[in-house]
């Protein structure tokens, strides 16, 4: 569906160059919801602007539905981006216009005839629920109406890929999950390939079949979102996918083991039978299940004793279980 081969972007201050990305190669699956992450000035939204061409990649490629973005002129492009919604985090509603005319406003740009508009617009209202609010302007609305009207407006050319660009960020929490719960809704009932750029992992975990994480320009994890929860491979994964767990001094001793617990093996009785079965006594020194995309994944973070050589072999059952295991000290 999206496919970007070894897309970098240098923006030139003067006689400095700045790296934005570096040599990114990256295949979006056709219907899914894509999460792209990373902290302040990873990238994000450089890609997410690549993708589209609002910003001119220096080298590489964007290819969307088997065509190469990057070769196109300034008219067949102006075509391809009708097949491509945008909704942004500071809205980018025309504030002299009402709910209904900036909905219409890239079907009018496009000359399609004024009764198609009418349609359009009329089921687009109702698809964010938002039919008693046609005649209202921007300053009238709410923060999340806002959102709904860039949501609508992005939808009215019938788009394949929906780009949202930190479309959360300035919304409550009550309201980015009402927002967040539409994108599903949309990307389930029309079959849109969504990509959505954020600094928040809570938006990836809620919505994300799939996350790419971003650092000083570069891919440095991906893979689906519940198996970056559950085993995260780089520290900077940890940083955005592990909740503050304070462990007191005296009770680290020995081996500290970090678990995930997948595909419904939090049903059983692993950590008991492993004490049994291993004769090692576990103290479990923390826990929590988080839902991702709606799959519990269960956390604990156990210390065992009397372990000697049987580590491997510990990791090993864990894991054959369907458990996931990561040594965070070994003394």
């Amino acid at each position: 569906m999206i496919k970007l081969n070894n897309l970098t972007k240098i923006y030139k201050k003067g006689n400095h160059e700045v790296v934005a990305l570096k040599d990114i190669s990256l295949n979006i699956n056709k219907g899914s919801i894509h999460g792209i992450i990373g902290l302040s000035g990873a990238g994000k939204s450089s890609l997410i602007r690549c993708i589209n061409r609002l910003e001119e990649p220096t080298s590489g490629e964007v290819w969307i539905n088997e065509v190469n973005l990057t070769s196109l002129n300034s008219k067949d492009l102006r075509n391809a981006r009708k097949r491509i919604g945008m909704i942004f985090q500071g809205f980018n509603l025309l504030s002299s216009k009402t709910v209904f005319d900036n909905i219409a406003f890239p079907l009018s740009l496009s000359k399609t005839p004024e009764a198609q508009i009418q349609k359009k617009v009329k089921s687009l209202l109702e698809l964010v629920e938002l039919t008693d609010k046609s005649n209202s302007f921007p300053s009238q609305l709410s923060g999340g109406q806002k959102q709904r009207v860039g949501i609508a407006r992005a939808l009215a050319n019938d788009p394949d890929v929906l780009l949202c660009d930190e479309a959360t960020s300035a919304l409550d929490p009550k309201t980015t999950k009402q927002i967040l719960t539409l994108l599903k809704d949309i990307n389930k009932s029309l079959g849109i390939t969504i990509v959505v750029v954020t600094h928040e992992m809570d938006v990836i975990k809620e919505i994300c079949d799939f996350v790419t994480i971003l650092e000083d320009g570069k891919i440095i994890e991906e893979g689906s979102t519940i198996n970056i929860f559950s085993k995260p491979g780089n520290e900077i994964t940890k940083h955005f996918v592990e909740s503050s767990n304070y462990i007191p001094e005296e009770f680290k001793k020995g081996i500290m083991l970090n678990l995930s617990f997948m595909e419904n093996s939090a049903q059983k009785p692993i950590i008991s039978k492993l004490g049994k079965d291993f004769n090692v006594e576990i103290n479990i020194l923390s826990g929590q299940i988080e839902y991702i995309q709606n799959q519990p994944l269960g956390k604990l973070t156990i210390g065992i004793d009397n372990v000697s050589n049987k580590l491997e072999d510990i990791i090993s059952y864990l894991e054959t279980n369907n458990v996931k295991a990561e040594v965070i000290t070994n003394e």
